[in-house]
């Protein structure tokens, strides 16, 4: 326990990423040598200030962090752990202390892609996100991702979905969720994966931390795939982390009249590989070893819906905006015996009769930003349209 203690009394003392911990251990040969070391002169980077920072030996803050990360139900992985990523390792300026939530996969044995992009995502963006992202995950690829609103949000919900793995490294501590509306998924992502963090508990997910944290999930993956994104943004940002790690950049061209969304066309004239589907990331890795993804169909659709399906009769389906065939075809109803439980439910719900994106929530009792995803989603497959108003309806 005192092993961990010291990591943290060290990482307390500077910001994440300082390199100033990096010159220390080029002094020093392990963190009980630096903890116990009265003489901090003559190091490169290292100011008076700090040292009278270093020679404060007060254990308190760092019991105190690793207490909150134990009542999260969190776990802590210090740089020298036999557990510590490898991927992470091998960068310039790594987390020397990893705060976590859910079941850490074997990174280093694993076919492992980042997935980026624009908050400010299209249509189009979430929808060949959600595409790769699911052939991916079929393929057994564990996606890496910052669990933002729009392409990251879109990317690790496909991926949980299909029954994957999801990745999820964020900027603030183990107890913030940011956005709030991605509450749904950070729960999604602990439960099927892990949320991954450098800052202790407490520590709120500010503007400056962003830029930081991707240098972790360019780290941990293997390739980055870029779906869209600004030509200043931190996606981009991401990708630069990459190329300096030597690892691969995917990114998915635009027509160059989007002005907005330009980034990708960028990545691609400074040689990043030109991806069309998830097959052109996967040919990258022929050997690497691949998750056989857990899906599962189980989950039970709310009593509500239930109810609401056996009140369907003609009044009912007079309130559609127009009326649905009485049988569904093949192809319908094979795409709809593929979904999971809380996509069957929308579906089930819109057989009833047209509704509002705030009414599905209501009903179901799914936020409306994970609701939003999952209608793109559909919408996507073919199974729903959107009417004016925010309105879904069955297309079928």
């Amino acid at each position: 326990m005192e092993h961990v203690l010291y990591w943290l009394w060290l990482t307390a003392k500077f910001a994440a990423a300082d390199s100033k911990i990096t010159k220390l251990f080029e002094r020093f040969d392990s963190i009980e040598d630096i903890y116990f070391s009265k003489n901090f002169n003559n190091i490169y980077g290292i100011s008076q200030n700090d040292m009278e920072h270093l020679l404060d030996k007060d254990l308190s803050t760092a019991q105190a962090i690793m207490e909150k990360t134990a009542k999260l139900g969190g776990k802590i992985i210090v740089y020298d752990d036999e557990n510590y990523p490898r991927l992470l390792k091998n960068i310039s300026n790594p987390p020397y202390v990893l705060y976590i939530l859910g079941k850490v996969p074997e990174l280093d044995k694993v076919l492992t892609i980042g997935v980026v992009g624009t908050r400010d995502s299209s249509e189009y963006g979430r929808m060949v996100t959600e595409r790769i992202c699911r052939t991916l995950a079929r393929s057994g690829v564990v996606t890496i991702g910052g669990l933002a609103s729009g392409i990251d949000a879109v990317g690790a919900w496909a991926t949980i979905d299909e029954g994957g793995i999801a990745v999820g490294v964020i900027a603030g501590g183990l107890d913030t969720v940011y956005p709030r509306e991605n509450a749904e998924l950070y729960k999604a992502v602990k439960e099927k994966g892990c949320i991954m963090t450098e800052y202790p508990p407490l520590t709120p997910p500010l503007r400056t931390n962003f830029p930081v944290r991707n240098r972790i999930i360019a780290g941990l993956s293997r390739g980055v795939l870029v779906t869209e994104a600004p030509e200043k943004s931190g996606a981009l940002i991401t990708a630069n982390h990459a190329l300096e790690y030597n690892r691969d950049v995917f990114a998915v061209p635009r027509r160059i009249t989007d002005t907005e969304y330009l980034g990708t066309n960028m990545l691609i004239q400074q040689g990043a590989k030109l991806v069309n589907g998830a097959e052109d990331i996967l040919a990258e890795y022929p050997y690497a070893v691949k998750i056989k993804p857990k899906r599962t169909n189980a989950e039970k659709p709310p009593r509500v819906v239930k109810a609401e399906i056996k009140k369907e009769n003609k009044a009912a389906k007079g309130n559609r905006t127009e009326d649905k065939p009485k049988t569904e075809n093949k192809e319908i109803n094979e795409k709809y015996n593929s979904l999971n439980g809380k996509d069957k439910s929308i579906i089930d719900l819109l057989r009833v009769k047209d509704m509002q994106i705030d009414e599905i929530s209501r009903e179901l009792g799914i936020s409306v930003g994970e609701l939003n995803t999952r209608l793109i989603m559909l919408e996507c497959s073919g199974l729903i349209r959107r009417l004016p108003a925010s309105a879904y309806q069955l297309n079928v």
